[in-house]
């Protein structure tokens, strides 16, 4: 599977205990899971939280079975399913068909690493310090100094990496954890801003696509619809 991955230049990061895996797929944004399809991983508990998080809600998630489990990996969510023992063209041939519906979502979600300040004021709380961490059309992902509770409201206004332009929004705090993550959803935005915001994260995708698609598998995904 290593070798597989690398072709297609996805980068990876392997959770061996169950408690790193359910705080990943909970609170950062994904394009894919891979889940080991073995009880002793806790496959269900896995796939489930990343279904009901905010950031993984609708990301890939690909999972790698014995006969006999493939009914039980759709039911709870996997989109694709590598079977064991796994074949390197099989293997292959799933991957390229996750990648394209990753893609697909990434353009969906358009959600952009950054790492820019912003000024909030929460419901309950008042103003506080963070950074977006990262960002999208329909929400952002913010580090705060303190703790943030779910479902507060928050007014927030930011620029973005190369521009003037003031985005003015606001939004609720639909997860948040003790370290001060918490995951912004958008419920307004002027706009005036909601154009500017599109351009850039349009533009911003685009460089990310071109950075990581490897080109001999480009013309398959971008051509690939559902």
């Amino acid at each position: 599977m290593s070798q597989v991955l690398r072709d297609f230049s996805i980068e990876t990061e392997v959770c061996g205990k169950i408690g790193s895996a359910l705080e990943m797929v909970t609170y950062r944004r994904l394009d894919a899971v891979i889940v080991d399809w073995e009880d002793l991983y806790s496959p269900t508990r896995i796939v489930r939280a990343a279904r009901q998080s905010s950031p993984n809600s609708t990301s890939t998630i690909v999972a790698v079975v014995h006969p006999g489990s493939e009914t039980h990996a759709l039911l709870v969510g996997a989109n694709f399913m590598i079977h064991k023992p796994a074949n390197v063209d099989h293997a292959r041939r799933c991957v390229r068909a996750a990648y394209g519906t990753m893609l697909q979502n990434r353009r969906r979600a358009a959600r952009v690493p950054v790492d820019v300040p912003v000024e909030a004021r929460v419901s309950e709380v008042g103003a506080i310090e963070a950074r977006i961490s990262d960002l999208s059309i329909g929400g952002m992902a913010l580090q705060c100094k303190q703790p943030l509770q779910m479902s507060l409201e928050v007014l927030a206004h930011f620029s973005l990496p190369g521009s003037q332009h003031i985005i003015r929004v606001s939004g609720k705090v639909v997860n948040a954890d003790s370290t001060g993550r918490a995951g912004i959803r958008f419920s307004f935005i002027p706009e005036e801003d909601l154009d500017v915001l599109e351009s850039w994260l349009a533009t911003e995708l685009a460089k990310l696509e071109k950075a990581e698609i490897p080109t001999q598998y480009a013309p398959n995904h971008m051509d690939r619809s559902r």
